[in-house]
C-alpha cells in the first residue's frame, strides 16, 4: 500500500516479503544506492521485530519531521526511517537491531519516493529482483514475534499492562512501540 505524506512531498510503500533471501535483498539495496538520483530510497527491516504497518508509518512520518526539521542524524529518509523505526541515535546499532542479517527471510522493505510512480516502479523492480511475491502477513503479530519485540525494545509486561488499558495486549504493544519511536526526537 501507498502512503501519501502530503506535507513532505513523499509517497511511502510499506510491504513484506516472504521467503525472500537475504543475498538478493544486500545485493539490490547496495546496487539501488549507487543507481539511484536520490529520488527514491529504500531500507529493509527484520520482519520479526516490526510491530506491524503502523510502526514504520509513524517511523517515517518521524524522519521526515527531522529532515524538515533540520534534526536528521543521517543524510537519507531511508536511514533515519531505520533510526526511528529502532529508536535508536546510531546507524549501527539501528542495523543490529532490525535490520536484516543472514538467515533472515520475512523481510519488510520501505520505500520513499518523490512520486507515487517512483515508489511503485522501486516496488516492482525490487519484487522482481526478490523473485518472491510480496506477503504483508509478515507484518502481522504473533505471539513469538510480541515477545521478540518486547525484548528487543525493553517492553516489560507492566508496561504491557499499563498501556493495555483493557484493549488487548497485541494493541498496547503496537502503541508502545511508537511511544519508543516518537521519543527518539525528544532525546535528539
Amino acid at each position: 500500500m501507498i502512503y501519501s505524506f502530503e506535507e513532505f512531498n513523499f509517497y511511502v510503500e510499506i510491504a513484506g516479503f516472504k521467503d525472500a533471501n537475504f543475498e538478493q535483498a544486500d545485493r539490490y539495496l547496495k546496487d539501488n544506492r549507487k543507481a539511484t538520483s536520490q529520488k527514491v530510497w529504500v531500507q529493509f527491516f527484520n520482519s520479526a521485530l516490526i510491530a506491524t504497518h503502523e510502526h514504520l508509518y509513524f517511523a517515517v512520518l518521524n524522519a521526515l519531521y527531522a529532515f524538515k526539521n533540520h534534526v536528521n542524524i543521517s543524510k537519507n529518509p531511508a536511514v533515519e526511517t531505520m533510526l526511528y523505526a529502532s529508536s535508536q541515535h546510531q546507524i549501527q546499532r539501528a542495523i543490529d537491531l532490525i535490520g536484516l542479517k543472514t538467515g533472515i527471510s520475512e523481510i519488510t522493505v520501505v520505500i520513499i519516493g518523490e512520486t507515487a510512480e517512483q515508489v511503485k516502479a522501486a516496488f516492482n523492480d525490487l519484487s522482481a529482483h526478490l523473485h518472491v511475491e510480496h506477503c504483508d502477513n509478515v507484518l502481522d503479530l504473533t505471539p513469538e514475534k510480541c515477545a521478540l519485540i518486547k525484548q528487543a525494545f525493553n517492553i516489560t509486561p507492566s508496561m504491557i499492562k499499563a498501556a493495555a488499558r483493557g484493549r488487548g495486549d497485541d494493541l498496547a504493544l503496537i502503541d508502545l512501540v511508537i511511544e519508543k519511536v516518537a521519543l527518539l526526537a525528544a532525546r535528539v
